[in-house]
């Protein structure tokens, strides 16, 4: 759907980004929109939602809590950290709520969380309400937020041939998982959990090697 698309009263159409690992659940939301005027688009991963918000800047987010790669609190707090996705409205859908999961939602800039099952009537009327006030932009954190699961963190050590190799490894494999990806060096190591000298040296061999290209942004991805 276009993205310069326009109500009949020249206004564009607010655009949602519906972002969860279920099928269905996103299938459901995104025809619910699609019915009632929104642009929509949809993301199975955080990882994609990710590039997905940096390629098209959605209005709302409307993001699942537990998704395989980044979950939704994480994703909410790369996108509040950078300038071109900070000002997207984060609405989280989940049916997992953890202790102090508000807590945690509003401190990542997330501005409502509602738990599943939830009707997407209900999830619509959360949206609008949204759309109608100025978009909440936490306050700057003085510590590096790092990726909920520490399963996927690996230390990278120079001197450590094989770590090295296994770290490139595994960056090339979510590239190359998803051809529309593109990260910053901080969107990088957050995602990965590498310290920034690691994640810059790994991104420019990739680079180096032509499996990856700059964006004009300074961004990396995967060459057209």
């Amino acid at each position: 759907m276009s993205a310069t698309a326009m109500t009949s009263g020249g206004r564009a159409r607010p655009f949602v980004l519906v972002a969860d690992d279920d099928r269905d659940t996103r299938e459901l939301y995104r025809a619910c929109f699609d019915t009632s005027g929104y642009r929509t688009a949809e993301a199975p991963s955080g990882t994609q939602a990710m590039a997905s918000a940096v390629e098209i800047v959605p209005d709302v987010l409307l993001t699942d809590y537990v998704m395989p790669d980044v979950d939704g609190i994480t994703l909410a707090e790369l996108l509040k950290d950078d300038p071109r996705t900070s000002a997207i409205r984060i609405l989280m859908v989940t049916g997992f709520p953890a202790p102090d999961l508000e807590r945690r939602a509003q401190g990542a800039g997330i501005e409502r969380v509602l738990i599943k099952p939830c009707l997407p009537q209900a999830v619509m009327r959360e949206v609008a309400r949204v759309l109608a006030r100025p978009a909440y932009r936490k306050r700057q954190r003085t510590q590096p937020v790092l990726p909920l699961s520490q399963a996927v963190r690996v230390a990278v050590d120079r001197r450590n041939v094989a770590a090295r190799r296994e770290a490139v490894e595994r960056v090339r494999q979510e590239f190359a998982a998803l051809p529309g990806l593109a990260l910053t060096t901080e969107q990088a190591r957050l995602i990965f959990g590498f310290n920034r000298d690691a994640t810059e040296r790994i991104l420019l061999s990739l680079e180096s090697e032509g499996f990856l290209a700059r964006t004009g942004q300074g961004a990396f991805r995967r060459p057209a």
